[in-house]
């Protein structure tokens, strides 16, 4: 028999770091119910069961070694022996012993692994039709998928303390997500906080003709355009919201590299050589007060870069500025702390030259490819550029399609890791997906909550 067998109690010996209820969840979820684990610390960056030797990793990140003495993972630090613990989730299968008797195992292996994209990024966007465990059951699959970073965008549905018509009535509050987002930081991930702080002010898609704000008080409608749809970036009193707004929230996510500003598609802002300086003065001077708080500004692409008659045909580019010499001087003034997330839906081959646009203009550039991109293999080209660029990551988007999108963030997150192809399916993505997600978030027999729609046939999105 070459596989290890576990017991319907588990113990083992481990750092602090996987000493934590969700992970124990996880542990229960992966082994289909029939073990439990409990932890005995130690102060080294070890998982062991058993008296498997710790493999020597040298630059990897983790290592995971099976045998017949049992399992175990080496890691250099906390990041790594998260990741390596939910690589070793994954190769649990259900075997069936003697007498037909059923237990979890893994097959013997002795193996390191490096993430090929450092900071695995992916969007989420809490609607006003988003349930609780929707957010919890994403945050899990995250973490089961070994992402770095969740850009959590709240659209009208987080209660702020700044200004009460920011929520919708049925929004969620901070006490209500803190728990959550602790659940993250277990898990190994950071929170991204996110607010839109030019255009998409409505907090609403503009398909519906909703805004969250005006809707509830039209007294308010100084602080948008006519439209109601940008934020009038030169008046203080905006600013000063703003900046409250960011307070909170950074407060809400706890420890962070990052701050996404949104600032895509700002309707009705005529975007000239002479008005180019109002947005990077903006930028610029939210970008130091982050910097600040040990922070730095991310901020959509779009409006920064414009079409080229000579980019590859293959590829469909949003490229919004109006011309090449509104966006020399937007990214000539622009603080080169600002991360540019570059988001491109519709492109097909590598690599994705409006990202080589801003990285030769001296930024940090990710790559937003999005999950529902109508037939067009968007991640591939990107995942492929950032490695091949070395771009400072990926940010995968979701919006509102994860209905039927969620197997694109399991795709993308494989792009990122050394082991992809040995690891991960390589075509389809469902049942893999579909088979994580019952183990991180066990439904419980209700039917809305199984997989990652809450109906089977129809065309209901979050």
């Amino acid at each position: 028999m070459n596989r290890y067998c576990f017991d319907s109690t588990v113990s083992a010996v481990a750092h602090p770091c996987l000493d934590k209820t969700v992970l124990k969840e996880f542990w229960h979820g992966f082994c289909c119910e029939f073990s439990e684990i409990e932890f005995t610390d130690t102060n080294l960056y070890v998982f062991s069961i058993g008296k498997t030797r710790h493999r020597e990793i040298a630059n990897a990140l983790y290592g995971i070694t099976v045998d017949q003495n049992g399992v175990s993972i080496s890691a250099h630090d906390e990041k790594g022996l998260l990741c390596g613990y939910m690589s070793l989730l994954r190769k649990i299968r259900i075997f069936e012993g003697e007498m037909g008797k059923e237990y979890p195992s893994i097959e013997y292996c002795d193996e390191m692994e490096s993430p090929v994209i450092q900071n695995r990024m992916v969007h989420f966007c809490v609607f006003p039709d988003t349930k609780y465990y929707e957010i919890q059951r994403f945050i899990r699959l995250c973490g089961a998928l070994k992402y770095s970073h969740i850009v959590m965008e709240f659209w009208g549905m987080l209660k702020l303390d700044a200004l009460k018509e920011l929520s919708w009535d049925h929004g969620f509050t901070k006490d209500d997500i803190r728990s959550l987002f602790k659940e993250a930081k277990d898990m190994g991930i950071e929170i991204v906080p996110m607010f839109n702080h030019w255009g998409h002010a409505s907090a609403s898609r503009v398909i519906h003709g909703k805004h969250v704000v005006l809707d509830q008080n039209l007294r308010l409608q100084p602080y948008f355009s006519d439209d109601g749809w940008t934020w009038q970036i030169k008046k203080p009193n905006v600013r000063r919201l703003l900046r409250s707004i960011r307070k909170e929230l950074i407060e809400l996510c706890g420890d962070g590299k990052y701050f996404h500003l949104g600032c895509d598609e700002p309707y009705g802002f005529r975007l000239t050589q002479d008005t180019a300086h109002i947005v990077t003065d903006y930028l610029n001077e939210i970008s130091g007060e982050l910097k600040n708080c040990g922070r730095r500004a991310i901020v959509w692409g779009d409006m920064l870069v414009a079409n080229r008659t000579d980019f590859n045909p293959e590829n469909s580019y949003t490229a919004s500025c109006p011309d090449k010499t509104v966006e020399k001087k937007l990214l000539s003034c622009l603080n080169k702390d600002i991360v540019i997330a570059d988001w491109q839906y519709n492109v097909r081959v590598s690599p994705v030259e409006t990202a080589m646009v801003f990285k030769k203009a001296g930024f940090d550039v990710l790559l937003c490819p999005w999950d529902k991109t109508y037939g067009v293999d968007s991640l591939s080209p990107c995942a492929k550029t950032v490695k091949e660029e070395n771009l400072l990551g990926l940010l995968h988007t979701t919006w509102h399609t994860l209905s039927s999108g969620m197997p694109e963030v399991a795709h993308a997150a494989g792009l990122c890791w050394e082991r992809a192809n040995s690891e991960l399916p390589t075509t389809d993505y469902g049942p893999y997906t579909s088979t994580l997600i019952r183990r991180v978030y066990h439904p419980k027999g209700v039917y809305e909550k199984s997989g990652w729609a809450p109906y089977e046939i129809g065309n209901k999105t979050f």
